[in-house]
């Protein structure tokens, strides 16, 4: 295969490759927000098909003897691109869903100490976010270059094509149940990010409580923005270092859960 001489089959199965890539980039955390221009995710993509296309064709997980067949006619090209651009956006959905965790988490914590107010726009999200969860996600996004993560999900990109060949989505299977799985754990690992924080302020609140019924002269609602807020801040700077462990262990998780909804919607 000459990379100046494609065949109609070898660039039909190019193009699918490119299809499957570029939705998946357009997605994918860091890569598809919308602050990375959109000239540099088009080269990006084109850049990767071109690097991989070449070993995925010798390895035998991409065939473009097998455009004869579905390339011949127009609903047989827009079939194989279609699910290819379907299963782009389920990959790169899934790896969101790590930092949809860290969104969930961090947003509790905001709201525990009395920030939900106070929200900026959130790049990676395209919408309204407090101020904590922002911070949080800029701490994680730095963990995840540091954790080489963009390596991790263009290596499950790679590797979604053991599990799905081309034109071969089938959602019929383990595909909700496993989506389902990972929305749990998403939520799980919100409320274990929030949970030092939320329990803080719970306690604070009992003891609030108390004081009010000892001394109804003392302005408890007035005190207890600027307590809550401060302990709030005091309990996030205790636990930074356990927050860097804990979600360097979840964000490298991010290439499994993508190869995870790959063998749950492929035919391998």
């Amino acid at each position: 295969m000459s990379p100046f001489n494609f065949d109609q089959n070898e660039l039909l199965t190019f193009f699918a490759v490119l299809v499957r890539f570029s939705v998946l980039c357009a997605v994918l955390p860091f890569l598809g927000d919308r602050i990375v221009p959109m000239t540099v995710k088009v080269l990006f993509s084109l850049v990767t098909t071109i690097a991989l296309f070449p070993p995925l064709v010798r390895t035998g997980l991409v065939v473009p003897a097998q455009a004869a067949v579905w390339g011949e006619s127009v609903i047989g090209i827009v079939r194989v691109v279609g699910l290819e651009a379907l299963f782009g956006v389920l990959m790169g959905f899934t790896a969101r869903l790590v930092f949809d965790a860290i969104t969930f988490g961090s947003n509790l914590v905001g709201t525990f100490m009395g920030l939900s107010a106070a929200t900026m726009f959130d790049p990676h999200h395209e919408t309204q976010s407090q101020v904590i969860a922002e911070f949080y996600l800029a701490l994680a996004m730095l963990i995840f270059l540091a954790l080489d993560g963009h390596h991790l999900m263009l290596r499950a990109a790679l590797d979604s094509y053991r599990w799905v060949s081309m034109g071969q989505v089938d959602l019929s299977g383990p595909f909700a149940a496993r989506i389902l799985e990972l929305t749990a754990t998403v939520i799980r690992y919100g409320l274990q990010l929030a949970a030092p924080v939320g329990i803080a302020v719970f306690a604070l609140n009992v003891a609030f409580g108390v004081v009010a019924r000892a001394m109804p002269q003392v302005n408890i609602l007035v005190l207890s923005f600027a307590v809550t807020m401060i302990v709030g801040f005091l309990v996030m700077l205790i636990t930074i270092s356990d927050f860097n462990g804990a979600m360097a262990e979840v964000l490298s998780k991010i290439g499994d859960w993508m190869v995870s909804i790959a063998r749950a919607v492929g035919n391998g």
